[in-house]
């Protein structure tokens, strides 16, 4: 390992404990999308004890920041490169025995630890390079995608890099993420009784089986490039009354931006025929925010194997477009370079992201442990950017 990345390293052991401070501050205190006010703040808080620059909020959203230190050649005029690291820190919803908690069962808590560490250190180090840190808090990853937003609002224009690590099954650099957009369905028909008179009524829930029967039907002609999964989430009050009333959630994914918008037109058109053959009207609402299938960026990528490699991780999966999620760092990576990378966590535990057993993985010490070398590899590429 070469001499200033050995630094790097002793620089993050330093400030191990901080890190992990941070990382179960953020776990002890979960918060759904769109309310982070206490995590955004503790994290805004530490930030600036260390000297970084803080803009809070942040492009409108009340629990989002930036974050950014320049060097003080960058402040005398010498631009450098721009690194920024991407925080995210929302919970979700519907864990416990009941059902009704608000836990961390993505590792929210661990990612903002692991962007906290590797930004801190860089700070730490910063008469070894010149150019400017940057770290975004970027709330409402699990609803409404706010990197989407970001990006469209010029968040990442003149940013060199992005860099951000995830928790998961496998150790992937090679990541990939399906384009993803999601719609409301509704069904307005006419209520009636379902035994003395239902030819008077219009059955809005036959419509939303329709819609399904639809989809089921289309799955050959949609291709292998296109998954669609649809709840129904109204679907009547009582069974001896022909539903007046009925609605439903439709995911739609693609391998790229391109693919989804025409699988989008044929969902929709469905709906339409469902609304034809049962008489029900139909309005149908689409997400504000599409998130984008990520463009990879090999020069990155390189950077970051290479660096796990000197960390300890040499075995690497390939992302799989077919078996994959949605994120809005897709998003991102349509403006700047992006790596986005997986460290896995099947040596603590087979369960995965979102189940209830995720939720021990996200705070257990064997993940801080990983979250010590996403620190350290994250700003061990960001050296090699500078």
């Amino acid at each position: 390992m070469e001499e200033i990345k050995r630094i790097v390293c002793q620089a993050e052991d330093k400030i191990a404990k901080w890190a992990e401070e941070i990382s179960d501050y953020i776990f002890n205190n979960p918060e759904l999308s769109d309310e982070e006010y206490k995590s955004s703040a503790f994290l805004v808080k530490k930030l600036r004890a260390i000297g970084f620059e803080v803009t809070y909020p942040y492009l409108g959203f009340d629990t989002s920041f930036k974050a950014q230190y320049c060097t003080d050649s960058e402040k005398m005029g010498n631009h450098g490169k721009t690194v920024a690291f991407l925080a995210e820190y929302d919970a979700l919803f519907g864990y416990g025995d009941s059902h009704n908690k608000i836990a961390h069962a993505c590792g929210h808590n661990w990612i903002a630890g692991s962007t906290m560490a590797a930004a801190r250190v860089l700070k730490d180090i910063s008469r070894y390079y010149n150019g400017k840190v940057i770290l975004f808090g970027t709330q409402s990853e699990e609803k409404t995608g706010s990197k989407v937003n970001f990006a469209e609002l010029g968040a990442f224009d003149n940013i060199d890099a992005v860099l951000q690590m995830h928790l998961g099954r496998v150790n992937c650099v090679d990541t990939t993420a399906m384009a993803m957009t999601d719609y409301t369905f509704e069904f307005y028909g006419k209520a009636a009784h379902a035994a003395k008179e239902p030819e008077n009524g219009i059955n809005a829930l036959d419509a939303c089986h329709l819609v399904i029967a639809g989809i089921n039907a289309m799955r050959q002609q949609f291709g292998a490039d296109v998954k669609i999964h649809e709840i129904i989430t109204n679907g009547g009050q009582s069974p001896s009354i022909i539903p007046e009333y009925a609605s439903m959630w439709i995911f739609v994914r693609a391998t790229n931006k391109d693919i989804l918008e025409r699988a989008t037109e044929r969902v929709v058109n469905i709906g339409k025929g469902a609304s034809l053959m049962t008489g029900a009207k139909f309005k149908y609402k689409r997400a504000k925010n599409t998130f984008y299938d990520i463009k990879r960026n090999e020069t990155l990528n390189n950077f970051m194997k290479a660096n796990l490699a000197e960390l300890g991780i040499t075995e690497l999966e390939k992302g799989d477009k077919y078996h994959c999620e949605s994120t809005d760092i897709g998003n991102v990576s349509y403006k700047c370079p992006v790596c986005y990378t997986t460290l896995s966590t099947a040596h603590i535990s087979d369960a995965g992201i979102h189940e209830q057993g995720f939720i021990d993985v996200a705070g257990s010490d064997d993940a801080k442990k990983l979250m010590h070398i996403a620190a350290k590899a994250m700003a061990m590429t960001a050296l090699d950017v500078f």
